[in-house]
């Protein structure tokens, strides 16, 4: 049994836009102001659109299929999400990580994938995620253990000059990936294990 994940991947500018200010902004939230942040590596950014804590190889192979035919079928051709900027996650009083956020997105309700969620394997996925889809990229994690209680809401009221504006049109995506996931505390790897682009 495997852990794995489906998630749009970023185009590379996008990636190469995002990645130009928050590195920096990583800098200055661990160096400067003392925040156990690790900066998840920019190749690992993506975003979630369902996580299975374990799938077999048959039932991988079936939600791909589901995932081909709707990229076939051009259902994320047009995918635009409206970007907010950077936030903590899942929020300020209890994070866990920082993120890029967009508003929610409710046309993920008319995805043909949230349409099988009830179904074996999707019901083994977790379906809340995408039945309330909130499009994040998640680019830091705090470290557990190494004083992540010291990161409060008013420290970050204090960073939020640092925050880099994010122009919504500059972040898109242009392939979606069934991913592997292997944890590890320091660099977790994610190998696709299939990808597809969105558009034709």
């Amino acid at each position: 049994m495997t852990r794995c994940f489906l998630g749009f991947e970023l185009e590379e500018e996008s990636r190469a836009y995002l990645r130009e200010r928050l590195v920096p902004l990583h800098r200055a939230l661990a160096d400067a102001h003392g925040w156990p942040l690790r900066l998840v590596p920019p190749e690992n950014w993506h975003a979630t659109l369902l996580f299975f804590d374990d799938l077999d190889a048959a039932a991988r192979a079936t939600v791909w299929q589901a995932v081909a035919d709707g990229a076939q079928a051009g259902t994320w051709r047009a995918l635009e999400f409206a970007w907010r900027g950077v936030a903590l996650w899942p929020s300020p009083r209890r994070p866990s990580l920082l993120c890029v956020e967009a508003e929610p997105y409710t046309d993920a309700a008319r995805w043909p994938l949230t349409a099988l969620l009830e179904q074996p394997p999707f019901s083994l996925g977790d379906g809340q995620h995408l039945r309330d889809y909130v499009p994040h990229i998640t680019v830091m994690r705090l470290r557990k253990g190494r004083g992540a209680s010291r990161v409060r809401p008013r420290d970050w009221d204090a960073v939020q000059p640092l925050l880099p504006p994010i122009d919504p049109q500059r972040v898109r995506f242009d392939r979606v990936s069934f991913f592997l996931s292997t944890l590890s505390p320091e660099r977790p790897l994610y190998p696709r294990e299939h990808t597809l682009p969105l558009r034709g």
